[in-house]
């Protein structure tokens, strides 16, 4: 059982503290390798920037420097004159001289600079950087290049290609690239062969890891790759490449530069850059197996955390579980104590978390029910006295009304016509009829007035007629249902308690008007009214259940119970000037002669005894 709340607390625990996790790492991680892709795509243009500055630029300008010294046409001349092997001035040689002195600059202060060569159409000859002096072509170890040259298409001023150089028969033929530019002002020729093996050499200083690079000619043609063991296969580069060529071609840009390209199912970064001179391509590609090993440090730190966090979440699932299960052990005894009626100690009354306050809260209400059913079995037992006291006292109202009446007729035979002890029987009898009727039947606010004054009439039979009653009515409100013995509680309160002797006028004024949507009845007496402390007095008992003044408190608990506090008896009074009670009924509640209290769960509302 442990085990499994372990678990499940531990699944809870880990979906609050990992979701939130993950959400920020995912976050961190979109960052991160958005940041990274940036980078990539920096570190591929950078090294395309470094690659056409500081060793193709190199290249193009040496070739471009001899195109532009033939404008002088003493230079161009003294070259004539050289390739024809005509006689030569002593100014044609100090020409030559600085054309050699260049030529062999250039070779010698760039390593992979193999040779540079200057032809003049229609020669037999040409110059070489690599021999110092004219060479012919039935001599030279090198004259494939002019196969190709006059290959090339007289509108292309420029062509590059490979090829294999060998100087000398004993040596291993090496891969040079090999540039052709036509003169612009002349007819001719500049090639510039370059060492394939010292070019990678330079631009692998260049390269970072999983980065590799290529040089293309126009037409789409690889020149030199930096990785000899490519995974690319000659179909996916060669389509590839073509693509490029003839995009810049025509658009004069790659729609796929530094995007993520799919070949042989690898993804590449491309980054595509032509030369400063327009005439090759300079294409890096860095694998997706680089950028993933960049990643590698946040993974790591990722998962670390992670582990971590698991862990936490293990040791605070493992704490909190063993603790519950410490409490619930505790709590399932104490129910078994309770059970078998053992008596409880007290726990302690610290509340440390949930499950003391758990453990505190179940003991109270234990308790408490235990308070509870001791005061229901008392109250059990004090109702079963009442009722063999209703029992004893139960007399038929039938039984009470033919006794009045034969009281009445023998009152009648007796003093031969009406007296006041006929009128005292006749209206006694008519009071035990209205109030032993059913408590619950509603009665309308005429008829309560009627039996009112029964009672009022037999009062003051009682005290000499010195009782004075007032009546300011509106009648347009006495169709309207209240509860039976309403206002005969507050009369006699005002006469037992408000007449100072039997001897003193006693005046009373009942009010009953209408005030926006209640019903306002004010009961006033000029008796001898109450002092401060006694009045505080009175509204206590009558607000309390177990007051013995029963008419007011009982009266003021049915206004209650039916009508809600809204209708509480109010109270005004000052020591030998009278007494004012006051309550008010909301008309909404008066228009049905069915009314049922207010107080949800309550009972009907109770009897005047």
């Amino acid at each position: 059982m442990m085990q499994k709340f372990f678990f499940k607390r531990f699944r809870s625990f880990a979906l609050i503290m990992i979701i939130p996790l993950m959400t920020i790492f995912g976050i961190m991680g979109y960052l991160v390798i958005n940041a990274q892709q940036n980078d990539f795509k920096k570190i591929g243009s950078n090294t395309l920037t470094n690659i056409n500055d500081n060793i193709v630029n190199v290249i193009y300008s040496s070739i471009y420097q001899q195109d532009v010294a033939m404008r002088n046409a003493q230079y161009m001349i003294s070259m004539k004159k050289l390739m024809r092997h005509d006689i030569l001035e002593y100014r044609d040689i100090i020409f030559m001289n600085s054309i050699i002195n260049y030529l062999t600059s250039a070779q010698t202060s760039y390593r992979y600079i193999d040779s540079i060569y200057l032809y003049m159409d229609g020669l037999n000859n040409f110059l070489a950087s690599s021999s110092d002096e004219l060479v012919s072509f039935q001599s030279f170890y090198d004259t494939e290049w002019f196969d190709h040259y006059k290959k090339i298409p007289q509108e292309s001023s420029q062509f590059v290609e490979t090829r294999k150089l060998k100087r000398y028969s004993y040596d291993k033929a090496k891969d040079v690239i090999t540039i052709y530019r036509r003169m612009s002002y002349a007819k001719g020729v500049v090639i510039l062969n370059v060492k394939s093996d010292n070019f990678g050499r330079r631009l692998n200083d260049m390269l970072m890891s999983g980065q590799s690079f290529y040089y293309l000619n126009k037409n789409g043609e690889v020149l030199y790759r930096s990785n000899k063991k490519t995974s690319l296969s000659i179909a996916s580069e060669s389509t590839l490449f073509n693509k490029i060529a003839k995009e810049y071609a025509s658009k004069g840009r790659f729609s796929l530069n530094q995007k993520w390209v799919k070949l042989n199912n690898k993804y590449y970064l491309i980054t595509v850059k032509p030369d400063d001179y327009k005439q090759t391509y300079l294409l890096s590609m860095i694998s997706f197996q680089a950028f993933a090993e960049k990643l590698t440090d946040f993974i790591r730190l990722a998962l670390a955390i992670l582990a971590i966090n698991l862990f936490i979440v293990m040791l605070l699932a493992w704490m909190i579980t063993k603790d519950a299960f410490k409490h619930i052990t505790y709590l399932v005894d104490v129910f078994s104590s309770a059970e078998r009626g053992e008596v409880i100690g007290q726990p302690e009354p610290i509340i440390k978390d949930e499950y003391n306050l758990i453990l505190n809260n179940i003991l109270f209400l234990f308790i408490k029910n235990s308070q509870m059913q001791a005061n229901l079995m008392e109250k059990q037992h004090q109702y079963q006295i009442s009722e063999l006291m209703a029992l004893q006292l139960q007399i038929n109202p039938h039984f009470i009304f033919n006794t009045l009446q034969t009281m009445d007729l023998e009152v009648l035979k007796e003093l031969g016509g009406q007296s006041t002890l006929h009128i005292l029987i006749q209206e006694l009898s008519n009071i035990m009829k209205y109030a032993l009727t059913n408590p619950t039947e509603f009665v309308s606010l005429r008829e309560e007035l009627d039996y009112l004054r029964a009672y009022i009439e037999i009062q003051e039979v009682r005290f000499n007629n010195n009782i004075v009653i007032y009546y300011e009515l509106e009648d347009s409100l006495l169709e309207f249902f209240v509860f039976r013995l309403m206002l005969q509680p507050i009369i006699e309160n005002c006469v037992s308690h408000g007449i100072r002797s039997y001897h003193e006028r006693c005046c009373i004024k009942i009010k009953i008007r209408r005030k926006k949507e209640d019903i306002c009845i004010d009961v006033i007496d000029n008796g001898c009214g109450m002092t401060r402390t006694t009045l505080k007095e009175v509204k206590v008992k009558i607000n309390d259940s177990k007051s013995k003044n029963i008419g007011l408190t009982n009266l003021n608990r049915r206004l209650i119970l039916q009508y809600g506090e809204y209708s509480g008896l109010h109270i005004l009074s000052k020591k030998d000037m009278g007494t004012a009670i006051s309550f008010k009924i909301p008309i909404r509640d008066t228009d049905k002669p069915n009314n049922t209290p207010r107080a949800s769960g309550s009972e009907t509302a109770p009897t005047i005894n």
